[in-house]
């Protein structure tokens, strides 16, 4: 009976659901421009280290700081709204760099950033779980899985599109850069705030409205989620994974320059978005096989093959190295949504304020990154390529555990 519902559903909200399966490619598009062009934005307004560091923490903590209130927001207002608003504060964050470059003005260019990102976290906490229940449940890891693969098709799509505003904006001179540079960001804000209006104004199914009994306390949820050991787990497994892919993706670009013959930016650039590739591909493998085999099962597979590959990328070094480290990012394709999916979709009412523990988990990943890499050198860069393989083991356990959680249920 909940299937021939479900099936419903999904024959009733096609646009719905298709609007959510594009926003994720859109989202990955817009977060790639908009990071793209930063660099280019920072050589305009003469920013230095220290502000240049401190921009990109305080972006990064966005998804940290956003996630208490949004878990609020999305309870008492539903996960539409969460999403319309989450797009409209990426958007207004876009359009803030306008006064940041006709001004100068590094405080702009920070709130710019931080509530951009917030957006993103409040855009991300609503719609990963709304995507899991637009349909069968026994189908919803896979289906965030088929939306997650979206995100990364945007991102590559957003680097090319970036890469091409580049070359024809830095042909501007520095004092004119800034200026030059507003006009993608309010085309990318034009385009995020029409997309919100057609989600405003789609039909969705009733599980996008819902909203939480007002005796139900945001706070008592959160409590209640801290109390369960495997929700923990899943927490500090988003967590590694955040670390893990970051490290080796930052270790792909100093592992190219310092490792490999003629290794040059240009030539790693490249490789990183071989990386992305391979990424990408690992999605779409990943998801068809979930229609055969248990996503959790395929969670560990992938984790241990990845944490393989990273050691055996250490090990060898040189071409082969190169390769391992392409496989590995084959690997880690999966492990996001996988773990979020398999620590949320048996929550119940409890989903909400799941979700917004998990991004907050993996936002405060992005905080201590920084500083972690500064731990990082060219004679370090060989045993700090091992981090994402101990952060794979990790993951690897939790899936382990995960399953003999369910096996005893």
């Amino acid at each position: 009976m909940a299937d021939s519902t479900a099936h419903g559903a999904r024959k009733n909200y096609v646009a719905a659901t298709v609007l959510i399966l594009v926003m994720f490619a859109i989202w990955g598009l817009a977060h790639r421009l908009y990071g793209t062009l930063f660099p280019a934005f920072v050589t305009a307004l003469s920013l230095n280290d220290f502000q240049v560091t401190f921009a990109n923490w305080l972006n990064s903590s966005g998804y940290f700081l956003m996630a208490i209130p949004a878990a609020f927001f999305i309870r008492n207002l539903g996960y539409k709204s969460g999403v319309v608003a989450g797009l409209g504060f990426f958007a207004v964050g876009m359009f803030l760099f306008y006064p940041a470059a006709e001004r100068h003005e590094y405080t702009f260019l920070l709130g710019a950033g931080l509530l951009a990102n917030s957006g993103l976290a409040l855009l991300e906490i609503a719609a990963d779980p709304l995507i899991m229940q637009m349909g069968p449940a026994k189908s919803a890891v896979r289906r965030l899985n088929i939306a997650q693969a979206l995100n990364p098709l945007g991102q590559i799509l957003g680097f090319f599109l970036g890469s091409w505003i580049m070359v024809s904006k830095l042909q501007n001179p520095v004092g004119q850069l800034a200026h030059a540079l507003v006009q993608p960001y309010f085309f990318i804000g034009i385009c995020v705030l029409g997309f919100a209006f057609l989600v405003d104004r789609a039909a969705f199914p009733p599980v996008a409205n819902e909203r939480a009994a007002r005796q139900d306390r945001t706070i008592d949820d959160i409590a209640h989620l801290l109390k369960s050991r495997m929700f923990v787990f899943a927490m500090a497994a988003l967590l590694l994974y955040i670390v893990g892919q970051s490290f080796l993706w930052d270790c792909t670009i100093r592992y190219v320059q310092t490792g490999l013959p003629g290794g040059s930016p240009a030539s790693a650039a490249d490789i990183l978005l071989w990386s992305l590739y391979a990424f990408v591909i690992g999605r779409f493998v990943g998801t068809a096989l979930m229609f055969r085999f248990d996503p959790i099962r395929l969670l560990a597979v992938f984790a241990v093959a990845g944490a393989i590959l990273t050691v055996l990328a250490t090990l060898l070094g040189g071409q082969l190295g190169l390769l391992c480290i392409l496989g590995a990012s084959f690997c880690l394709s999966i492990l996001f949504p996988t773990i979020f999916g398999c620590a949320v979709r048996d929550l119940g009412p409890h989903i909400k304020s799941a979700s917004a523990l998990l991004i907050m988990a993996s936002g405060s990943a992005n905080m201590v990154l920084p500083i972690m890499k500064l731990m990082s050198g060219p004679e370090t860069i060989q045993y700090f390529a091992l981090v994402p393989a101990l952060c794979l083991c990790a993951i690897s356990w939790f899936a382990v555990e995960q399953r003999r959680e369910a096996g005893s249920a």
